[in-house]
């Protein structure tokens, strides 16, 4: 009985991590090039489906393009929001991104993106309404973002990015401090499960594995047992 209570327990575990990997995570395959350096053209993005979470200044998010307050395509885009519902977002003071009044430090963004580009230095002021996002491109230069197609409304924010790969084999994306450290309220979103269920479902795998071993060989001994029995004392 020990050896099918392990089985049992792998395959509870597996079948946690792999439950979780389907009702809570999706890949999302970036087309362009508008979030590098954090997530370059081509790569696949994890995206934590979003049950109602609060988004929060610095999220990657995962929405609806058709969303936009002015859509030129459909389709799903990932891009970074830097000012929610009820704040002033400008650009540019001393090449930095302004809301309600703090320049934010974008470490995330490349290197001096807005000291020669001039389309990432095009000026813009805009004040949010309560239950919309304001979402750029880290690549500042290329991204077409809320700059020209207009502000989010929260209700199309189906996820958030949280790392790079696949659910199984994840890179994680580090959460900015951009925005706090210039003293704005609210932490960006932090996945705390997506490193756990790639170890939920190898643990149960390997539990598994153990058991039916386990099974396996107990069975043989008592076959062998039962032979034995069944031929009775060596004929002397």
């Amino acid at each position: 009985m020990g050896w099918i209570a392990v089985l049992l327990l792998g395959f509870g575990a597996a079948g946690y991590g792999l439950g979780t990997d389907f009702l809570d995570y999706r890949s999302y395959r970036v087309p362009g090039a508008a979030m590098s350096p954090t997530v370059k053209p081509g790569d696949s993005a994890v995206v934590r489906v979003r049950h109602g979470e609060e988004v929060h200044r610095g999220d990657l998010v995962v929405f609806d393009r058709g969303a936009f307050a002015h859509p030129d395509s459909a389709g799903s885009s990932a891009l970074r929001v830097v000012a929610v519902g009820g704040d002033v977002v400008a650009c540019c003071t001393d090449g930095r991104l302004v809301v309600d009044g703090e320049p934010i430090t974008e470490t995330y963004l490349s290197q001096d993106a807005y000291a020669h580009d001039p389309p990432a230095t095009t000026p813009y002021l805009t004040r949010l309404h309560d239950g919309t996002v304001f979402v750029l491109g880290d690549e500042r230069g290329r991204a077409r973002d809320s700059r020209v197609l207009g502000v989010v409304p929260l209700s199309a924010v189906t996820g958030f990015v949280v790392g790079t790969g696949s659910v199984l084999h994840p890179s994680p994306l580090a959460c900015t401090n951009a925005f706090t450290d210039a003293g704005l309220p609210g932490t960006p979103f932090a996945d705390e499960t997506l490193t756990g269920v790639r170890w939920w479902v190898l643990g149960g795998a390997v539990l598994s594995a153990a058991g039916l071993t386990g099974l396996i060989v107990a069975a043989v001994r008592i076959a062998g047992r039962r032979r034995t029995a069944a031929a009775g004392p060596p004929v002397r």
